[in-house]
């Protein structure tokens, strides 16, 4: 075996063992030498989410063309790497020797899923956050009610993000407002809060989600999930700015009169 036929099987092993989403994925879209590029190059900036195209609905910060997939992602990622609104890009395959990249900036409390047009051409890939801390884990936790002795809220903070069953969950009784409330031990200004729905049923309970950050008594807003979520969705709120405070508490805000359930399978809190 020649030194380049026995370099290119070791690299194709290691991409066949160690290759993120973006070239796994990719390999039926794009040439195997230019995903190669794109291994080294921008796995930690972008991972692959979803095929698509970005619908008329999203801002589009910057749009570039490339002969190939490593000159279009690079000048995406260079865009990117320079404004902080970018949170994406959209690459898509326009003929053989024309790839488009486009930069997407979506901007809200609640941070969903880019809503993307269905096509096998186009591929989206979000880029990945700043690395945060997760103060949340095992810290002490207390709810409005618990649903039975398994259902109690130091399942929200575990640290466990799977939960195939019910007795995996936190859940409070069915009452008026239910909530959740973490306890940081200290005090911290918090960036986002993540919360990860129930995978086996009744995703759409939760709904009409209110985070506050609170000290001494006093609660400051972080944000609202206005909802329905659906089975094994991970809500991110990203908080208001001075969202700073000791405890975080999750509260469903029903109408006078009703009654919902307030379950999680886990909360993270990030500063």
């Amino acid at each position: 075996m020649s030194r380049k036929s026995k370099y290119l099987c070791i690299m194709n092993i290691r991409i066949r063992t160690t290759c993120n989403f973006v070239v796994c994925l990719l390999l039926v879209l794009f040439p195997k030498a230019d995903l190669v590029v794109k291994h080294y190059h921008y796995q930690r900036n972008f991972k692959f989410t979803s095929f698509g195209s970005m619908t008329n609905d999203q801002e589009v910060l910057f749009s570039g063309e490339g002969n190939t997939f490593h000159d279009a992602v690079k000048l995406c990622a260079e865009f990117c790497r320079r404004d902080m609104r970018c949170i994406g890009m959209e690459l898509c395959k326009i003929t053989e020797d024309r790839i488009r990249c486009r930069v997407c900036c979506k901007t809200k409390t609640e941070e969903e899923e880019i809503p993307l047009n269905n096509t096998d051409t186009c591929r989206y890939m979000a880029m990945d956050a700043e690395p945060k801390v997760n103060i949340a884990v095992h810290k002490p936790s207390t709810m409005s009610s618990s649903f039975n002795h398994y259902t109690k809220a130091s399942n929200a903070v575990d640290g466990v993000t799977a939960c195939p069953t019910h007795d995996t969950l936190a859940i409070t009784l069915e009452q008026y407002r239910p909530w959740i409330k973490i306890d940081l031990q200290a005090t911290y200004d918090v960036n986002s809060v993540v919360i990860y729905n129930r995978e086996d049923c009744c995703g759409e309970r939760l709904h009409d989600l209110q985070i506050n950050i609170g000290i001494n008594g006093t609660e400051n807003t972080c944000g609202f999930y206005k909802g329905p979520a659906v089975n094994g969705d991970r809500i991110v709120v990203n908080c208001n700015p001075f969202a700073r405070g000791s405890y975080v508490i999750l509260r469903i805000l029903t109408p006078p009169g009703e009654k919902e359930f307030l379950q999680v399978c886990e909360i993270k809190v990030f500063v």
